[in-house]
């Protein structure tokens, strides 16, 4: 190839890095600042993970996810490896789980999807207040509780973010 098809080529794969850098502004969005006393604020970037992982699994693997997860350990002042692991773990569920068990029924997608992503994130924030305590930074698992119930309302929401995303980038779905 020249340089010019060379160029072509990689434009046209520009594609491959949308659900990542959707997750990464996701992710920037959790460090706004907002003034409460306890941490609210949804976890976007790992509900951005699982709805890529469910509806584009290739381009959203567990070593992309790992990056963005060093990426939030950075951000949040965390031990590196916290997130980066979590988000990981995320990404390589959903992959299993689809594997295994494949799509579900149309009538129940958005239940079941939003069931399973109210338990992911009730497991990692588990898993976050286990590997925290670990690292030697125990963090309170009241709070927690609240960015639970925060991140399970903001399931629908960034659902819709990242399936107009996908709508934008990869244009419609195609129905048989």
């Amino acid at each position: 190839m020249n340089a010019a098809e060379r160029r072509r080529y990689w434009w046209g794969h520009w594609r491959l890095a949308v659900p990542g850098g959707v997750t990464l502004l996701l992710l920037l969005l959790t460090t706004a600042p907002i003034l409460v006393p306890v941490p609210v604020f949804p976890l976007l970037a790992p509900l951005a993970i699982f709805v890529w992982a469910t509806f584009q699994p290739g381009l959203m693997p567990p070593w992309l996810a790992f990056g963005l997860g060093v990426i939030a350990d950075l951000l949040f002042g965390q031990p590196i490896g916290v997130n980066a692991t979590l988000f990981a773990a995320t990404a390589g569920f959903v992959r299993l789980f689809e594997a295994r068990y494949g799509h579900h029924g149309p009538k129940a997608d958005w239940r079941f999807d939003w069931g399973m992503a109210a338990g992911m994130i009730i497991i990692f924030e588990l898993a976050t207040w286990q590997l925290m305590g670990l690292a030697g930074q125990p963090v309170p698992l009241l709070p927690l509780g609240w960015q639970v119930l925060t991140s399970v309302a903001a399931y629908p929401i960034v659902a819709q973010i990242c399936a107009w995303t996908q709508r934008r980038a990869f244009g419609e779905p195609l129905v048989p």
